[in-house]
Formats: C-alpha cells, sequence, structure tokens
C-alpha cells in the first residue's frame, strides 16, 4: 500500500469516528490517546477472533487454546497437575497462562480475552460461574533480612503499618483491607511481585504480599518473609462467565479440575 493511499484510509477512519487518531509531526506520527485506545482494542478484537477461529476448525475433536488469567499463587500447583493431566490426554491443546492482579483478569474475562480467570479475594462473582480452590497461602509482609518486624513474635498487619507499604494494585486489597487500622503510608504499588521484591531490596518499603511466591529459601537471600499472626486466607476461585459457550477443551478442563479438587 502506498503512502498516500494509506495516509486517506487514516483520515477516513479519523472522519467516520470524529476524532483524530494521530499527533502529526513533520518527520513521525504518534497516537493520541483515543488512537492508543482503538489500537489496543482491535489487538484484543484480532487475538479474540483468531481463538474463536481455532477452537471452531478444531471443534471436530478436543483441541485448540485455553487462555486463563491467573493471580501469583503457590496455590495454583493443583492447577498445574490439571492441565498436565489435561495436555498428557489431549495433545493437541494448548494452555496459556497470563500472571495479573484480579482487576486485570476480571477485565479480560469480561471481553472474552480469557476463558478463566483465576482470582485470589471476595469479589462480587454473581455473573461467573465459579469453581472455589483449597487457598492454602498465608498474608505477610516481605522485608529486608534484619527488619524490625522479624523481631516481633507474633507481628500483624497492624504492626506492618508503622513502616512504607508496597502493595498489591488490585482494588480489593487497598483500602478496604487496611480500612480501621489507623494510619499508614503506600509507597508503591504492584502487579507482579517480583519487580516488588527489587523496591524492597532497594529499600524503598516493605511488600504486603502472599508467602512462597519469593524464594527467601537460599542462605544468600536479601529478603524475608514474615507471616501475619491472624492466619486469614482469602478466596481462591476459578471463574468463568455465566451464559458463556466454552469450547470443548476449555470443558474439558474444568472436568479434570474438578476431579482434581475432589482428591483433596
Amino acid at each position: 500500500m502506498t503512502q498516500p493511499t494509506l495516509s486517506r484510509q487514516i483520515k477516513e477512519l479519523e472522519d467516520e469516528l470524529d476524532t483524530i487518531l494521530f499527533h502529526r509531526g513533520s518527520r513521525e506520527i504518534q497516537l493520541t490517546d483515543d488512537g492508543q485506545y482503538l489500537y489496543n482494542r482491535a489487538i484484543e478484537i484480532l487475538a479474540l477472533v483468531e481463538k474463536t477461529e481455532n477452537n471452531i476448525r478444531k471443534s471436530d475433536g478436543i483441541a485448540g487454546d485455553i487462555y486463563i488469567g491467573a493471580a501469583e499463587t503457590p496455590s495454583l500447583d493443583i492447577v498445574a497437575r490439571a492441565i498436565k493431566t489435561l495436555t498428557e490426554q489431549y495433545p493437541d491443546i494448548r494452555v496459556h497462562i497470563r500472571s495479573g492482579n484480579a482487576d486485570d483478569i476480571l477485565e479480560h474475562l469480561n471481553k472474552g480475552v480469557y476463558d478463566l480467570g483465576i482470582t485470589i479475594g471476595s469479589y462480587d462473582i454473581k455473573k461467573y460461574n465459579h469453581l472455589a480452590l483449597d487457598n492454602r497461602d498465608r498474608w505477610g509482609a516481605l522485608v529486608p533480612k534484619g527488619h524490625p518486624l522479624t523481631l516481633i513474635e507474633k507481628p500483624n498487619l497492624a504492626d506492618a503499618l508503622a513502616y512504607p507499604l508496597i502493595t498489591s494494585a488490585q482494588t480489593s486489597t487497598e483500602p478496604s483491607a487496611l480500612a480501621g487500622l489507623g494510619d499508614y503510608r503506600i509507597v508503591a504499588t504492584y502487579n507482579l511481585l517480583y519487580n516488588a521484591s527489587l523496591l524492597v531490596k532497594a529499600g524503598v518499603g516493605i511488600a504486603l504480599c502472599l508467602g512462597n511466591i519469593i524464594d527467601t529459601s537460599y542462605p544468600d537471600s536479601d529478603l524475608t518473609f514474615v507471616p501475619f499472626a491472624e492466619n486469614n486466607h482469602d478466596t481462591l476461585q476459578i471463574l468463568w462467565k455465566k451464559q458463556n459457550t466454552q469450547s470443548p477443551s476449555t470443558k474439558q478442563f474444568l472436568k479434570i479440575m474438578r476431579e482434581e479438587i475432589e482428591k483433596q
């Protein structure tokens, strides 16, 4: 396609949408906010079309792609076992895991980008079908070795509030989980805990998180995990949209998941 043709088509699209999609400079062009939004939605739509086409083409057998958005938690080992069984029984199935917090996962689940979502925390799940999973993970704080919290025999969340906090970016954990506990200061938020661990190492603050995600057991580790005495466990569940027709591969995965849950 020639440059004049492309420029004309872009202009026609802008006229049709009644918005400016590009900032035009003398040597380059950049997407506007509306242009970036359109680009992101186009990528999502194309991915959804590709996934749908693949699953329809292979509908005569159990094959295709399953997209799962998942929170970071060691309790996902049961999901890993189910995926192993699934892919051994049906080698033409591919499972795509995308890590994220609950807000990201639910957004993509609602748009149809993800077939399933695995979230931690309490949400209004009336519009979802769900399977409850056993959650063995303890909440606590990821801190530098030798931090004052490590000297408290039974530390709790209130003790952690005396220090600069690094918290999950998902809306369910802040401020509701900290409500009524007094003054606190959040200096940073994270989506994935590994990046937060680097902030902890740098002395930015302490990270409120689940245990056993960051390995602190090796001798040279600069960090340690301090579990809170409250021993509270958030809800862990697999979600999928109601009234959505599941692909054969997703149905089979859920069947195997139920079998794994019954073994526990």
